[in-house]
């Protein structure tokens, strides 16, 4: 997808940004975020165009469910406060 956006082609790189968001939402790794992270820092830059725009808002939407999902799988750090 980046290669679609570093050729300017962003109506390629918005379709292939939308099959990323239709994928399971369970897919919620460490790793699938961090990816997804550094995919909206590309796509920022080129928030002046509207599908981007949309997509970013829809983006951010399905990114706060998959940290939800992921909080889930991250067991409380050992440094927590006693009880």
């Amino acid at each position: 997808m980046d290669i679609h956006v570093r050729r300017r082609e962003l109506d390629a790189a918005v379709h292939a940004a939308h099959g990323l968001l239709s994928t399971s939402p369970t897919l919620g790794s460490v790793r699938v975020v961090q990816q997804l992270d550094e995919l909206r820092r590309l796509l920022e830059l080129h928030k002046a165009y509207r599908p981007i725009r949309e997509y970013l808002v829809r983006f951010d939407d399905a990114r706060r469910a998959r940290m939800l999902l992921l909080a889930d799988l991250i067991p409380p750090s050992p440094g927590g406060t006693r009880a």
